[in-house]
């Protein structure tokens, strides 16, 4: 079956100073314009190559305590930076850019996903599992027993109070812990899909 392209972390438009470093070098400034569990996009950046590997460190909100993590350069963009992803970041620190992120915007993705409260279940959930927003493509619940990334599932949830049952087989992306887990729709029927479609049609999606 088909299976439309998602994000696997929700990312957020940001502008955050960011120190980054190779071996052996002196720390340098840059900005980072948009932030992920899974890497940054950093601007104002100098000396860095495709698959270079560099540390960074920086602060999401004052609050939260410095994230350091190891990261490779996945790719550059000519005049307007570098995108970077976390190969070695501790998970607690994972844990609190995600937390932050659903604390600022819900579940921003390139695929824009409509809000949908509904109850959600969940066949290897032990507890009860509510959504918080869907796409064609996958959902966030809302769960304080969220299962490891990887995880595959089967969840079943009514769309906009219809009588027809959605039913579909997952994987678990990512997880936040004590919020919940964000899902991929690995096998799920085409119509059940495009039911999925036209809610995001009629119902606005976030951003």
């Amino acid at each position: 079956m088909s299976r439309a392209y998602v994000r696997k972390y929700p990312r957020l438009q940001v502008r955050l100073p960011v120190e980054y470093t190779a071996a052996g070098e002196d720390y340098l400034r840059a900005i980072a314009t948009n932030l992920g569990g899974g890497g940054l996009f950093l601007t104002e950046v100098i000396d860095l190559q495709p698959e270079k590997i560099i540390g960074v460190r920086f602060r999401p909100a004052r609050h939260i305590p410095l994230v350091q993590a190891r990261a490779s350069v996945r790719y550059l963009m000519a005049g307007l930076g570098a995108g970077v992803g976390f190969t070695d970041i501790r998970e607690e620190d994972r844990q609190r850019v995600l937390r932050w992120i659903h604390q600022k915007t819900g579940d921003r993705r390139q695929q824009k996903r409509a809000p949908l409260a509904t109850q959600v279940q969940c066949d290897e959930c032990m507890t009860l599992a509510f959504s918080r927003d869907i796409s064609p493509g996958g959902m966030f619940i809302e769960t304080t027993d969220s299962l490891p990334e990887g995880s595959c599932i089967t969840v079943r949830f009514n769309l906009n109070n219809l009588d027809k049952v959605v039913t579909a087989r997952a994987q678990v992306t990512y997880a936040v812990e004590k919020v919940g887990m964000g899902i991929l729709f690995q096998e799920i029927e085409p119509d059940d899909r495009d039911a999925i479609q036209e809610y995001g049609r009629v119902c606005p999606p976030r951003n």
